[in-house]
């Protein structure tokens, strides 16, 4: 499978001054920039609470930000612009993105190959033909060729986040969101995902991933961004997050889970 990646030059993804706040009191997002080149593999580590999944779900506008612009590959929002064209340009970014959360989210009424196509067809208006045949592409590369036909009860929770991230591939993103993606799995199957996610970065797909899966994060990210309260702590490559962190904020919270 070839990744439909971006030619543009400069951050894929570019946030700027997110502030997000829920209600009055409840501020989460607390000024974060963030800038994510071509091809590159970020995960963001933290706390529980430490407003990791909320920035995932701002960058696509599933969260509007109270404050600050979110860019995707040119497609530029503002916090502060009109609604009807936050809107309009949300929908742009949400089909230059896709996004895996901890729970699959596939339609249960739904074949495999029925939940693959059903963005394609109705969103990119693709003939079913063409639609089934890249979906039956995605299939091979995740491994779930022989699940075609089958309905999302039938799966394993490996497989079932396998047949997620392989419509979210359909969609043909530029970039690839993943909140926790294995969390939610039992331990003999986070394996089989965190593989695929692996092939997907080695492909060139830009990637920015919310995990605890730490083998991931020292072998194939290329930054790890530390998160505590809202903010950046510390970013750098994982040889130098894991290894020689500057920070006692990254100290503390690595010490509770290495």
């Amino acid at each position: 499978m070839s990744v439909n990646i971006s030619e543009k030059k400069g951050p894929v993804v570019q946030a700027k001054g997110i502030h997000k706040i829920f209600g009055n009191m409840n501020h989460v997002l607390r000024g974060l920039d963030l800038d994510v080149g071509k091809g590159e593999t970020v995960v963001i580590l933290g706390a529980s609470g430490s407003g990791k999944s909320t920035l995932l779900r701002c960058i696509n506008f599933l969260e509007a930000p109270t404050a600050g612009s979110i860019e995707v590959d040119g497609t530029l929002i503002r916090a502060d612009a009109p609604a009807n064209e936050r809107e309009a340009k949300a929908l742009e970014i949400r089909r230059k993105t896709g996004m895996c959360f901890q729970s699959f989210n596939l339609f249960p009424h739904m074949t495999v190959l029925e939940n693959i196509i059903e963005g394609p067809r109705t969103v990119l208006k693709q003939n079913r033909k063409e639609a089934e045949e890249y979906a039956d592409e995605l299939l091979d590369w995740v491994g779930l060729t022989d699940k075609r036909g089958e309905y999302p009860s039938c799966l394993s929770g490996g497989q079932q986040q396998r047949v997620a991230i392989a419509r979210s591939l359909a969609m043909k993103p530029k970039v690839m969101l993943f909140d926790e993606p294995t969390s939610a799995l039992d331990p003999e199957l986070v394996g089989e995902v965190v593989e695929v996610m692996e092939r997907l970065a080695a492909d060139g797909m830009t990637i920015i991933a919310v995990t605890h899966e730490l083998h991931f994060a020292r072998d194939v990210a290329d930054r790890v961004m530390i998160m505590d309260g809202g903010n950046w702590v510390e970013e750098g490559t994982p040889e130098k997050i894991f290894n020689n962190p500057e920070q006692e904020r990254t100290k503390r919270f690595l010490a509770h889970i290495l």
